[in-house]
């Protein structure tokens, strides 16, 4: 009597074991259908390809009909029964051409399994062309009533019709394997393309902190000599930032907006000379046959330039400390030549000079216009020059 007792807690044990059992069975199952994997990625079947393989399967059966029509010693009749088998042979075909694309390539040639293709091409096409004489004597044997004799054509018709199967699924083999190509390219074109644009964008957010913290620099001057233009020094600052947060978030913009902007930049540089010589010492000059509002350019290509001179220039220099020319020869054709000097008695000059700025302006050029620029730095005595050349002949001088 006590053996046929048991407890609550030996029946749960036994369900949790009777669970534990099958799952693990479950398991082994699912190992086992999982003996054949896919590749993960899969390409869809474009409604062209569709199209493309009806169009093709009519226009064999179009040939067909018409050597059979125009050929005096042909014995075979073209009635109902012909077009039903051949309807169904084209249905075979079309789904030796989809098991290829959807069932035998992701399973092995996908995942770099050569032998196993070949080994299931050869396989599937003496399968399908089987499936092909049966389903061709069925059809006559349906609706004729006859079963036609092909035992002495057995072995031609095979080693015809295995041929065209093997030709079914190399066919389709070759869109894949182009559509795969294509997509690829597409993908890695994309993902250039991503990682040019975010590059450009970090390069372009060092641009805003840099010239900020020359800027603050000049206002800390002139706020630690408790000067009466450091508010307007903090105007200038805001319509600067205003530039940078808001109006270069374009890919291009007029080179008037940037020069506006440029032009901008130096006024707040003069708050750091006597009003006097503010004007003379700092000088923008712009000429050239097409204006301004004409050509398009990068924001804040130009800035650095400017940056640079002041950082490397000195502004006790006379008659000019900084000048910046701009030439537009003509549409295509942009020039930029910055000039900054120091007096005489500093003549050692480095030999490249340029920091975090032209660094960032090299690559943003390279990205933005290859093959279409030049950037030359040039130490002469007493005077750094870089000049900037954007064009489509650049290179070719």
């Amino acid at each position: 009597m006590e053996n046929l007792l048991i407890s609550p807690v030996q029946s749960a044990s036994s369900v949790s074991a009777g669970a534990s059992v099958a799952s693990s069975t479950a398991s082994k199952w699912a190992a086992r259908l999982r003996w054949w994997p896919q590749a993960a990625d899969y390409t869809p079947i474009p409604w062209w390809v569709h199209l493309l393989l009806a169009l093709v399967l009519l226009a064999i059966d179009g040939l067909l009909y018409y050597s059979i029509r125009t050929n005096p010693k042909s014995t075979l009749p073209l009635d109902v029964v012909w077009f039903v088998r051949n309807a169904v042979l084209d249905a075979l075909t079309a789904a030796m051409f989809y098991w290829n694309w959807a069932g035998l390539f992701p399973r092995t040639l996908a995942l770099g399994r050569v032998q196993g293709y070949l080994a299931g091409v050869l396989a599937s096409a003496a399968g399908f062309t089987l499936l092909r004489l049966a389903t061709s004597n069925l059809v006559y044997h349906v609706m004729k009533g006859v079963d036609p004799d092909l035992r002495e054509l057995f072995w031609p018709l095979f080693a015809g019709l295995l041929l065209g199967s093997v030709a079914t699924m190399l066919a389709s083999l070759a869109v894949r394997i182009t559509l795969d190509y294509l997509r690829g390219q597409r993908t890695r074109h994309e993902l250039e393309r991503q990682h040019l644009l975010t590059e450009l964008a970090m390069l372009k957010t060092q641009i805003n902190p840099h010239f900020l913290f020359n800027t603050l620099n000049n206002i800390y001057s002139l706020t630690s000599r408790k000067s009466d233009r450091a508010p307007e020094a903090v105007l200038r600052l805001a319509e600067s930032m205003r530039y940078l947060l808001y109006d270069s978030s374009a890919d291009t913009v007029p080179l008037s907006q940037e020069l506006a902007h440029l032009r901008s930049f130096l006024d707040l540089q003069r708050l750091r000379l006597p009003e006097a010589e503010a004007e003379a010492a700092i000088v923008l000059h712009v000429h050239g046959a097409v204006p301004p509002e004409a050509f398009s350019i990068a924001p804040l290509l130009l800035l650095p330039l400017v940056e640079n001179a002041f950082k490397h220039g000195d502004l006790a220099a006379r008659p000019e400390a900084i000048r910046i020319e701009i030439e537009l020869p003509d549409a295509d054709t942009l020039q930029v030549t910055v000039h900054n000097y120091v007096v005489a008695r500093d003549a050692a000059l480095p030999a490249q000079p340029g920091g975090l700025g032209l660094h960032n302006l090299r690559r943003r050029l390279e990205l933005l216009y290859p093959g279409r620029h030049a950037l030359t730095v040039r130490t002469l005595p007493g005077e750094y020059a870089v000049t900037l050349e954007l064009g489509s002949e650049v290179n070719a001088r």
